[in-house]
Order: structure tokens, then sequence, then C-alpha cells
């Protein structure tokens, strides 16, 4: 029979233990609606297309959250076993590509993640610079109940060497551990992990000097079933804002629109299927008086399937005078 620690760590192996532990998770939610102009329904009638500023916004979405979490991804994966930040349980700290790390002021709880600007890292390749300032602003471990990590990007910028777009990201984000991490507790099935973003009046800026203003709010959780070994992902926007509720994110794109992300209701996915893949949850983008909803977790011709595997997710749109829908799989 194995011990605690021999099923923690299995567990952790195939969960991929880093991506447990930002806040940020909610896995880029599937903006790619660029993409629906080329596609049609299932009784083959052509789609209206969508005006180009929409499709750029949300590529500007998709490229902001995937450089905002795959950071903070890289970031909690690395402070995980420094003493200062508190050791946790699971696989040991991961280097990062093309960073130096300065802990100067590690007594104090801070870190500062240097980016080189120079090594090419991640897939796609990406070319990476300016810093982040990393410090553990609340509690005594970064796996107490209610410690608060903030994360300060200073002149943050990606490019990606295939079209040499770039994003530059200045501002702050602060992640909290709402629950703690209890791991005993996590694979008994009696306790899960709970992670909440904010980041406000985050300066967005793109290879083009076109700027955005971003903000974020949302909660995301891990819960363990040890009779099937499967663990379930959820992710929920956590605020009210102009009339919606369950909102996760909100401000004003490169075009001066404003929009509004929020959630019907929460993005489910689990190990079985993959995290990436979610099996149910409903969020609508609103976009300078247009909404786009996502219907995650739906079969073929666009049913919800939450009891299986889903095929990918249903979009669809009122934008003006035009309206439409299709099924995009994942």
């Amino acid at each position: 029979m194995k011990s605690n620690v021999q099923k923690q760590t299995s567990i952790f192996r195939k969960l991929n233990f880093k991506n447990m532990q930002r806040a940020s998770i909610c896995i880029a939610v599937l903006l790619i609606l660029g993409t629906i102009s080329s596609c049609k329904k299932k009784d083959s009638d052509p789609e209206p297309e969508l005006d180009a500023q929409t499709q750029q916004f949300n590529d500007d979405a998709n490229k902001y959250k995937n450089e905002s979490d795959e950071v903070s991804d890289n970031i909690n994966a690395y402070i995980k076993d420094i003493p200062a930040f508190g050791r946790m349980a699971g696989p040991a700290s991961t280097p990062i590509c093309g960073v130096t790390v300065d802990s100067s002021q590690l007594a104090q709880k801070i870190l500062f993640f240097n980016f080189d600007g120079v090594t090419s890292c991640l897939s796609p390749s990406r070319i990476r610079s300016g810093q982040i300032k990393v410090q553990l602003t609340s509690g005594v471990h970064w796996s107490d109940p209610g410690a608060v990590l903030t994360e300060t990007f200073i002149n943050y910028k990606v490019v990606r060497q295939s079209d040499n777009k770039s994003i530059t990201i200045n501002g702050v984000k602060k992640i909290t551990n709402v629950n703690g991490n209890n791991w005993l507790g996590f694979i008994l099935g009696t306790a899960n992990l709970k992670y909440k973003e904010r980041a406000f009046n985050v300066q967005v800026k793109f290879d083009n000097a076109q700027t955005a203003t971003w903000n974020s709010a949302h909660v995301t959780e891990y819960s363990y079933a040890p009779a099937s070994s499967k663990t379930t992902f959820s992710c929920l926007g956590d605020t009210s804002l102009n009339g919606y509720s369950n909102v996760s994110a909100w401000g004003v794109n490169r075009f001066s629109q404003t929009f509004t992300t929020n959630y019907n209701s929460a993005w489910v996915s689990n190990s079985y299927c993959g995290f990436w893949r979610p099996i149910s949850g409903e969020l609508v983008h609103h976009v300078n008086n247009s909404d786009f909803t996502l219907t995650l977790g739906v079969d073929q011709n666009g049913v919800p399937n939450n009891a299986n595997c889903s095929y990918g997710y249903k979009v669809t749109w009122v934008s003006g005078n035009s309206n439409g829908s299709v099924v995009l799989s994942y």
C-alpha cells in the first residue's frame, strides 16, 4: 500500500503541479473568435463575418491572458521550494528560461526576475525581457490560508518570433491562497485548493504602439476524488460590474472600446479529459455593445455534453445587425 507521500507525488505528476499553483490559470478561455469568419454552421449556411477590430480584440485578449498566466506559472514553479516563501510539497523548483533571479532582498520575501531579452524560450518560440518583482506581501508562507503573492510587471515584454509581434505589460497582480495548501486533506478528498486573482489598471502596449488597459478578478479551485483519481478544476469571475455578475475581466481595448467578460456558469474541467478542455461552463464577452457567448463542453451539434469529454464549444454572437453561431472543436 502506498504511503501518503507516494500518493501525493503520483498525483502531482499527473496534474503537472506547477499549473495548480497559479491563481490566474483560468485557461485562456478559447477566445479564438477570429476564426469564426471562416467557419460554417452544420447546415452549411455561411456565417456573417466579424469585423476586424473584434477579431483583433480577441487575439489581444488571448495574448494578454496567455502571457500573464504563463509567467505566473513559471514564477510559482520556481518559488515553491524557496524557504523564505515556505517550502511546499510536490516536485522541486523549476528553473526559468532566460531569467536571472536577484535574491538580494530575499530576507524581505522579495525576488526580482530579470528576463534577458535574448534567449528564445517556450513553445511557440518567444523572447522575453523586462523585470517582474515578486513579493510575499501577506502570510508567513505562500502555502498559508490567506497568503498573498504580489507580482509587479515592469516593462515585461514578450516578442513572438514567428511574426515579431509583441506585448508589453506594466502593472500589479495579486494572488491570494484562499484555503491554504492542505495537501493531506486534498489527496483524501476533504480539502480543496482555492486561489483568487486581482489585477487593476494593468497597462498593455502592443508592437504598433497602441495601448489597452486590463483588469481581472476571478477565483480558481481544485478538488480531488480519491475513488476515481480524478481532479476537477473550476474557474469563475469574482466581481460585479456594469450590471453583470461574476465578472472576470474588463477594461479598454486598443481601439478605445470598453469590454467586460462575465461568467453565466463556471468553467469546469478535469484531469481525465484535460484541464484545457472544459466539460461545462458559459461566459460572455461584451465588447462595444456587442455580445459573444461561449458555451463550453458541447457535442458536434452544439448540445451540452458534460457527461463525457466534450467535442468543443459553441459561440453565439450579436453584433449590431449581425448575429450567428458556430460550433468549434477544442
